[in-house]
């Protein structure tokens, strides 16, 4: 299931004229989030059934038909016929899977309007087997503001725990990793200079 924590941060990506709300992207965390519930006999009851779409009207019912088609074909969705006649649409355990890597894309940290004067530091020890995870980890790390003080020792200076905690479940390595709150970094110009601290 999609986890809750998840659902605010996509209904905002749904609202937000984002390049990287394509449509089949968008179309695929609706079904998700279950804001496209209905389906017709012939195809998909756009119209007043995704008020997230009546909102800003970026896409057609065309678009949204052959982006749920897509879907379909992927087995990232599934029509499922219920006991009352109606057909509805459903995410696939394919299409969950899917939809927190997008979760993970739309990841960042909400800085607090004054920084509390301490460093959170993380670390990981990866086993070999865990190559292709380390590298999409260094990857995300770099891309929500962290800098590498050491080899597998990054730095930020705002609370970060759930967020990393969230990313290591994701990545299946929270056995191997270590979050610190730190009250002190002897030589931290550099950082604070780089975070704007100084």
């Amino acid at each position: 299931m999609i986890n809750k924590n998840d659902i605010e941060t996509f209904k905002k990506f749904l609202e937000s004229d984002s390049q990287k709300a394509k449509i089949t992207k968008v179309v695929l965390i609706a079904v998700a989030l279950g804001t496209l519930p209905f389906i017709a006999a012939g195809g998909v009851a756009m119209g007043n059934a995704v008020q997230i779409f009546k909102k800003n009207k970026r896409y057609t019912k065309r678009q949204l038909s052959n982006a749920v088609t897509g879907l379909k074909k992927q087995r990232l969705i599934e029509f499922v016929s219920e006991n009352n006649g109606v057909t509805t649409l459903r995410i696939t355990k394919k299409g969950e899977s899917k939809v927190k890597s997008f979760s993970i894309d739309m990841l960042s940290i909400k800085k607090p309007l004054k920084w509390d004067g301490k460093w959170r530091a993380f670390m990981f020890d990866l086993p070999i087997r865990y190559k292709q995870a380390r590298n999409s980890l260094r990857i995300k790390l770099k891309q929500i503001g962290f800098i590498q003080l050491q080899k597998s020792v990054w730095i930020y200076p705002y609370p970060c725990e759930d967020e990393l905690l969230y990313i290591t479940d994701y990545y299946k390595i929270r056995n191997f990793i270590e979050i610190l709150t730190i009250e002190n970094i002897i030589n931290d110009k550099k950082l604070k200079q780089h975070f704007r601290l100084a």
